[in-house]
């Protein structure tokens, strides 16, 4: 499965499953590639966190910006006063969990 981050809804939800860890980003806003990240070398907490880019493999062919799919290494900027960048191992799968409408509620 490939994923464009840019195209997805607010309240979306990617699981990125590496060889080593599984990641979270739940989409705050696609037109920035803004989101909350948790997992991985960064454990449970959430971190405001920026899709950066995806590190293809060498015989890749170009690809759209802000498309990942397996085989990537996902690149996040995390932080909001003080950024660190993380990149992910190579991706195994990824499975996104689109929220509807009915399930967001009314306040």
């Amino acid at each position: 499965m490939e994923i464009r981050v840019s195209e997805m809804k607010a309240s979306d939800e990617i699981t990125i499953r590496t060889h080593f860890s599984d990641y979270s980003f739940r989409v705050i806003d696609p037109d920035q590639c803004l989101g909350v990240l948790s997992g991985g070398q960064l454990g449970n907490g959430q971190h405001e966190a920026v899709f950066v880019e995806a590190i293809r493999p060498a015989n890749c062919e170009p690809r759209a910006f802000a498309q990942l799919k397996p085989g990537d290494r996902a690149v996040f900027h995390v932080g909001r006063d003080t950024i660190c960048r993380i990149t992910t191992s190579t991706i195994t799968e990824i499975v996104l969990t689109e929220v509807s409408e009915a399930d967001k509620g009314d306040c």
